[in-house]
């Protein structure tokens, strides 16, 4: 999609994705937390660069994806620039949910990690989060594809997946290491089916590298099984007894003053939307009326009182053209 650009440049369209997304689950009466990622783990450094590569050579600006891969970093990038740093992004997300009367939390390491012990600890219900990875933190449950407009939500089970593959949650961590995820490199040649096969066979990673599959599936040099095993197990995470979450009611007028004045965003689009939010609130509130009943008529109904039937020309028959010819032979004869 096209980037919205204010009147001064910048970029807003994170800021106005994160309020008409945030407003949409607000008015279906969905309670959002807003996780913040954190400092990601030192063995995310080697997938980060190359992250930072790949963006470096796509956007062509040296430097660019590196501080993109930085969010926690407050040095300041090129003033020039229409994307704002990642930092003031997330100042700018955190201003706004403020004035969306929503919480957020930030966490210290991989924000799917603290989402996976908000819902274990009761405090959310569910993680919505395109990233899978929050399967194997331990999120219970996961939503996917939450705000497509036209899509189709998504909802995963951790426990049913368990159940369904035949693993323990430590065996599933295994199976994710084995195909392939953030901290170290997979096993080459080791396909999703004969990694499940082998897991369910050998019970471990280590059980499988002891057999006869060592020489065919050699594992990565300077593997770091037992330090990714620890990361998705035992996570950093934001402590959820030290979590206090509250939601409030939008203020409009702050959020004008921070979207139109400051942003410089359409107040007209931010008022109207807020001023739908309302409309949609006041109806569900209301109570809804009795279904009506449907009685029966004593009497059998017509065919033409279901379905309004529209006359259309036809076609006239032999018949009708005998009698009309009929009829003008002997018009012709009393004429004569």
């Amino acid at each position: 999609m096209p980037k919205i650009i204010n009147r001064h440049g910048q970029n807003i369209s994170p800021l106005q994705g994160i309020f008409y997304r945030t407003m949409h689950l607000l008015e279906n009466s969905i309670r959002p937390v807003f996780v913040f990622d954190g400092k990601p783990p030192d063995l995310k450094q080697a997938v980060l660069a190359k992250r930072a590569a790949i963006a470096e050579t796509t956007r062509g600006g040296a430097g660019k994806g590196a501080q993109d891969s930085c969010p926690w970093s407050t040095q300041p990038e090129d003033p020039a620039s229409e994307d704002p740093p990642q930092w003031l992004q997330k100042r700018d997300s955190e201003t706004l949910l403020s004035c969306l009367g929503v919480p957020y939390v930030q966490a210290p390491s991989e924000a799917e990690a603290t989402c996976a012990a908000l819902v274990k600890s009761g405090h959310a219900s569910c993680t919505a989060t395109e990233d899978l990875d929050a399967l194997p933190f331990g999120s219970v449950r996961l939503l996917r594809h939450l705000n497509a407009k036209h899509g189709v939500l998504e909802e995963i089970s951790l426990p049913a997946v368990l159940q369904k593959l035949g693993l323990t949650h430590e065996q599933f961590v295994d199976l994710c290491i084995l195909l392939g995820c953030d901290y170290c490199d997979k096993i080459r040649g080791l396909g999703p089916k004969k990694a499940l096969k082998l897991l369910q066979e050998h019970g471990s990673i280590e059980r499988i590298l002891e057999g006869p599959c060592r020489e065919k599936y050699p594992s990565p040099a300077n593997w770091q099984l037992e330090e990714t095993r620890r990361l998705f197990l035992q996570p950093e995470v934001a402590e959820p007894s030290q979590v206090l979450l509250e939601w409030r009611e939008p203020d409009e007028e702050k959020l004008v003053q921070f979207l139109a004045h400051e942003k410089h965003m359409n107040e007209t689009r931010v008022r109207r939307r807020m001023e739908k939010w309302r409309e949609t609130r006041l109806k569900r509130a209301q109570p809804q009326g009795p279904i009506p009943v449907i009685r029966s008529s004593p009497r059998q109904r017509k065919m033409s009182e279901f379905f309004r039937v529209k006359k259309h020309p036809c076609k006239e028959t032999k018949t009708q053209r005998g009698r009309k010819r009929q009829k003008r032979q002997q018009e012709t004869v009393l004429g004569t």
